[in-house]
């Protein structure tokens, strides 16, 4: 894992651009400069590393101030199965306290707050309100995730690739701070039509296939790392995406 380490007195909490979709966004003022205590240092990440490794026991939990990580596992033929996508604000490896289930790895390069092991016990030590209220915003953050997989569990590949595009175009949207997803250059789009196989379970060719069907369809417009949803209510439509 190569990383840079940032110095944690250039962290503000109070100023981050991302706070208000970040486990601090129920916080106030008092409470998040209380939370930034507790956090240890700032972490920079090139594409392709680990933040995670999967069977490995981590010491920390982190919190993305920017950039994007996908989170999965590997399975027995070798392929993996990706199971969520970290965004601006998004908490990894809160709760873990033995080996890792998954592992989290760098899509672009990311900048992220560490809150090592210990420093989370000193904080439900001195601070129980802040750290229950991180625990509640873990525990809606999970149950939406697991909600999510549900529903792409039920759908046809049509459609849960329907889905997956609308719910991650939303998120950036809505989490990453300056995006203009109306502007094609502006809109990054995290995952390649592997990952969104990885996603979904299926083939890459079955995703090509359905993905060169939306375009024909005027639904999207995409290139490498970048797609723009041109019909919003028809591909919402098709997802069952509300």
């Amino acid at each position: 894992m190569n990383c840079n380490k940032i110095d944690q007195r250039e962290i503000n909490c109070m100023e981050c651009a991302v706070r208000k979709e970040s486990l601090f966004k129920d916080l106030n003022d008092v409470e998040i400069v209380q939370a930034e205590s507790y956090v240890d240092s700032q972490k920079e990440y090139k594409a392709g590393e680990f933040i995670i490794n999967e069977h490995e026991r981590t010491q920390s939990s982190y919190i993305l101030a920017s950039g994007y990580v996908v989170l999965g596992t590997y399975l027995e033929d070798g392929s993996k199965q990706i199971f969520q996508i970290a965004l601006p604000g998004d908490a990894i490896g809160f709760g873990v306290n033995e080996e890792n289930g998954y592992f989290a790895q760098v899509v672009t390069d990311v900048k992220a707050c560490v809150i090592s092991n210990k420093s989370l016990e000193k904080m439900f030590k001195n601070h129980s309100t802040v750290a229950l209220r991180l625990i509640e915003n873990l525990s809606n953050n999970n149950s939406s995730y697991q909600q999510y997989l549900l529903n792409l569990g039920r759908k046809s590949a049509r459609q849960a690739l329907a889905y997956l595009i609308m719910d991650v175009t939303n998120r950036i949207k809505r989490q990453v701070p300056n995006c203009n997803l109306e502007n094609l250059q502006a809109c990054f789009f995290p995952l390649n039509q592997e990952d969104m196989a990885d996603v979904l379970g299926l083939t890459k060719v079955h995703v090509s296939r359905v993905i060169s069907q939306f375009k024909k369809e005027g639904l999207i417009e995409c290139g490498h790392k970048k797609l723009k949803v041109l019909n919003k209510e028809k591909l919402s439509e098709i997802g069952v995406y509300s």
